[in-house]
């Protein structure tokens, strides 16, 4: 589980890479997961001039399949990072200093489309069989699933089989695999399939959260212009799902194919039921995380209990009234009255 972290940046030097406070009111911030509609609040809320709006001048970098958005963040080349909670833990354990700033979506999207044909109907099914993966840090959540489960990915008949997912839903048609990993946004054809709930097993993890690294909360002015990207983003989700078909139009750009036009529009209305409200982290979906990621004895996710791992007071800010958030101070030390001491 450690393999994806062995080309980061140790992490006595990420804490002296430089900060925003080196970058003005200019912010980088890494994208992840390569469909538009993933992004969609944020390139909406770009393309809208929200972000000026806020003082800020943002610039966002697609999601790079050959880099997990950590790399990003890491190197010093953005300053923010959109990950799945699970794959920010790991990283955090093994010496990556992120820091959760505030949650998009507060509800997870991971689910496994089976074959019925393959003898899948249920969760209790998967003994046995082969399961795709796209890795990059998604199959956190799944192996903690796996170990809800009591099942080994170790390639044997009491276990599972856990291979590279391919592109789209080849595996199936293809009979190489029982099961793949889908998101319930972007759902495969639903002929002789079956789609399984991690949350059945009460297995569910927080998935795309926003990330720092803990050092750019020191900078006495990042906690304004952090708040202020959180609002205008969420301002940008908002509109990209009570308006998908404009939204997914003005993502598209001009004329765009109309196949590709509706699956956008359709992946965004069911992010709809999968958006927090504000953006802010609700405590007991990431300590159900924490649970998940923990569970499974020397096979589990995570080893420690992390410490540290969010704060608040970005979220906290985002929501005051203007004119509150103006006289607003922060001890730059901390992260939050509710957060335990960085390590």
């Amino acid at each position: 589980m450690k393999w994806m972290t062995k080309s980061l940046i140790p992490a006595a030097v990420l804490l002296m890479l430089g900060s925003l406070a080196a970058r003005a009111e200019q912010l980088t911030v890494q994208l992840r997961g390569p469909a538009l509609a993933e992004s969609a609040g944020f390139l909406i809320a770009k393309a809208r001039g929200y972000y000026a709006e806020e003082g800020l001048a943002v610039r966002l970098r697609p999601a790079d399949p050959a880099a997990p958005p950590f790399e990003a963040l890491a190197r010093g080349e953005a300053d923010l990072a959109v990950e799945w909670m699970p794959t920010a833990l790991v990283a955090r354990e093994n010496g990556l200093p992120v820091v959760n700033i505030a949650q998009i979506f507060a509800r997870p999207a991971l689910r496994l489309t089976c074959r019925r044909e393959a003898g899948m109907a249920g969760a209790a099914d998967l003994r046995g069989k082969t399961v795709g993966s796209w890795f990059g840090g998604t199959e956190y959540p799944l192996l903690a699933w796996l170990n809800r489960l009591g099942l080994v990915a170790d390639d044997s008949l009491s276990g599972v089989a856990l291979p590279a997912q391919w592109p789209g839903t080849e595996m199936l048609r293809q009979k190489q695999a029982a099961c793949i990993s889908t998101l319930s946004y972007d759902p495969a054809p639903d002929e002789g399939l079956v789609e399984l709930d991690p949350q059945d097993q009460g297995a569910a993890v927080l998935e795309d959260g926003l990330y720092v690294l803990a050092g750019t909360l020191a900078a006495p002015e990042a906690e304004e212009r952090l708040a202020g990207f959180l609002r205008a983003s969420m301002r940008g989700w908002r509109e990209a799902v009570a308006q998908p078909e404009d939204s997914a139009r003005l993502i598209l750009g001009p004329d765009p194919d109309p196949g590709a036009l509706q699956r956008q529009a359709g992946m965004l209305r069911r992010i709809g039921g999968l958006l927090a409200a504000d953006g802010a982290l609700d405590e007991a979906g990431y300590r159900r995380t924490v649970e998940t990621l923990r569970t499974g004895g020397p096979r589990s996710v995570l080893r420690r209990e992390p410490r540290g791992a969010f704060t608040h007071a970005i979220s906290d800010r985002a929501t005051l009234p203007e004119d509150a958030a103006a006289t607003a101070t922060a001890d730059p030390t901390t992260t939050g009255p509710d957060v335990a001491p960085l390590r």
